[in-house]
């Protein structure tokens, strides 16, 4: 089972590498069990004199070099690619974490504001939701599904200096 659920987090790309790679490691499992035992290493198979075969000339330093050298690049190309997705994902997640600080911050706002004004109404002072309520649009609009887009979003955290400042 464990093996199936691994088989499904790699891409489909991957395991088409994968298997090409391993029919390519055993041809050449295949070429080197078939060569004699001293190859001509002075020669590089398929770089061979007139006259010589793949048996005489193919030796373990072809091997290597032909089970090696895709999978370096192989490596290589996984170490890029995951890079270039990790920055990227990170990227996204710094974006999406200040975005989440700046409406947590508001929330924050909001609770202070409706406390305020809570406290006023105990106290029998003047009670003013403008405040309250233009701290609820704001955060309204500096939803990340609001329809207006980040322009609004913008506007609002250019609107509050103090978290910037933070």
């Amino acid at each position: 089972m464990q093996i199936l659920s691994v088989m499904e987090s790699i891409s489909r790309t991957e395991r088409i590498i994968a298997a090409s790679y391993c029919v390519w490691f055993f041809v050449h499992l295949s070429f080197f069990f078939y060569a004699d035992e001293n190859g001509d290493s002075t020669t590089f198979w398929p770089f061979i004199k007139k006259g010589q075969s793949l048996a005489t000339t193919y030796d373990a330093f072809e091997f290597l070099i032909y089970i090696g050298v895709p999978l370096v690049l192989y490596i290589v190309y996984r170490i890029l690619f995951s890079w270039q997705n990790n920055e990227k994902s990170l990227r996204e997640h710094s974006r999406k974490s200040s975005h989440n600080y700046f409406i947590a911050f508001l929330d924050e706002k909001i609770k202070v504001e409706e406390l305020t004004q809570k406290i006023n109404l105990l106290n029998n002072k003047p009670v003013n939701y403008d405040y309250l309520n233009e701290l609820k649009k704001d955060k309204e609009k500096a939803n990340p599904h609001s329809i207006n887009g980040w322009l609004d979003k913008l506007e609002v955290k250019k609107k509050y200096k103090e978290f910037q400042n933070k």
